[in-house]
């Protein structure tokens, strides 16, 4: 906020998901529930000496007004939130603006000093749920959900001949070896790699453990398929040439969506004499990075949506359920700033060789060798709890 224009032209524009409106404090707790609230999702304002209309109606004492607002943030929102608090003169009004910006305050979940834990929904503040919470933890890094437990599973379920193939790869050694040389058994060398827990005396697999070296992942987990459609035309209502669900390993699926894009991706040709010189369309770098980083980076917690990859006739679009973790922006995600939702996942598929373990995939791959094929940057785009990447195609009038 910079100056009383600016103020009016959003307090003409009422309360909403970022803005609400005040007279006065005139109950702390319910002051820090709104404070937690904006905290706990993308950041807000609250303006304090305005109507819920949006009126200026003014503070009577300012300063002791900006002090109480300071106390809350500080005594009465856990973790302390730190605002930034401003006084105005609009109007001959005295009023306070608090802002809270996400990239101040990332020690998410916060509630009040009340115990509530509480969340921004259109205009009004409402308590999260326990898997809101989960998700708000997860965004801000405090928590990895595939290092938690998968109910129902055991050891049974992991693929030992998976798992070994791994450690050979990995560790040189055998996993017979490993044992032997270590003097573990193999359910405490998978507890150890945070792939295996013990509850109740029960010996289940983490989320990681199944999905990467589970015998049949999508029993316990349908949401960690994956959804290829190609289309002939440029949108979803064009006739569908080909679909897959492709299931399995997480390495298996993105080996199986690589020979999806191969088989649609219709390679045009010109002629050269006697030769015949095919036309790349996408750079397949680029693609199988798009692929890798969705397969590795995706909420997983959200079990009701899968990975879409959608081919249409000038573009691939690669759909990922779960918004930016952390401190990464559609804006930074492009200057290769990145930060690990799935922390178990990403070093097992950099171990297996499907990642880079600095994380410069998405300004190196993506971009770089897609914008030097088809002369477009690839988009990054938010849809509700989905971020979509969209590569273009080689331009129609390059195709000889």
């Amino acid at each position: 906020m910079t100056n009383p224009e600016e103020i009016l032209s959003d307090l003409a524009l009422g309360e909403d998901q970022r803005h609400e409106f005040k007279r006065m404090v005139d109950n702390p707790e319910s002051v820090a529930g709104e404070i937690v609230a904006f905290a706990n999702s993308d950041g807000g304002v609250l303006y304090l000496g305005v109507d819920d209309g949006g009126q200026l109606i003014g503070l009577g004492d300012p300063e002791r007004a900006f002090q109480t607002l300071t106390h809350i943030c500080r005594d009465r929102c856990i973790p302390p939130i730190s605002p930034i608090i401003e006084q105005f003169r609009v109007t001959d009004k005295e009023i306070i603006v608090l802002q809270i910006r996400p990239e101040l305050n990332r020690q998410k979940p916060y509630r009040t000093a009340g115990g509530r834990f509480y969340i921004r929904v259109g205009r009004d503040k409402k308590d999260a749920t326990g898997r809101e919470l989960i998700r708000i933890a997860q965004a801000a890094g405090e928590l990895h959900y595939d290092e938690s437990p998968v109910l129902g599973t055991s050891l049974a379920d992991l693929s030992i001949a998976t798992f070994s193939a791994y450690h050979q790869h990995h560790f040189g050694l055998s996993l017979e070896e490993q044992l032997e040389q270590s003097g573990l058994d193999l359910p405490r060398l998978l507890r150890n790699l945070r792939l295996l827990h013990e509850l109740d005396d029960e010996r289940v697999l983490s989320v990681a453990g199944l999905l990467v070296f589970g015998e049949h992942p999508q029993r316990f987990m349908p949401q960690s398929r994956l959804s290829a459609v190609a289309f002939a035309g440029e949108n979803e209502d064009s006739d569908i040439l080909d679909r897959r669900e492709i299931t399995g390993r997480l390495p298996q699926i993105i080996e199986d969506t690589r020979a999806f894009l191969e088989r649609n991706i219709r390679m045009p040709a010109r002629e050269q004499g006697f030769r015949r010189e095919d036309i790349l369309l996408y750079d397949r770098t680029a693609l199988g990075e798009a692929v890798v980083n969705a397969v590795a980076h995706r909420d997983y917690s959200l079990s009701g949506s899968q990975i879409r990859v959608f081919m249409f006739r000038d573009r691939v679009e690669v759909r990922s359920p779960g918004r930016l973790p952390n401190s990464v922006t559609l804006e930074n995600i492009k200057l290769g700033v990145h930060a690990e939702r799935n922390r178990a996942i990403a070093t097992l598929l950099t171990q297996l060789g499907y990642m880079s373990a600095i994380g410069t995939g998405v300004p190196r791959l993506i971009i770089r060798l897609s914008r030097a094929l088809s002369g477009r940057e690839p988009e990054f785009t938010l849809v509700g709890e989905e971020l979509r990447v969209r590569i273009w195609a080689r331009p129609w009038s390059e195709r000889g």
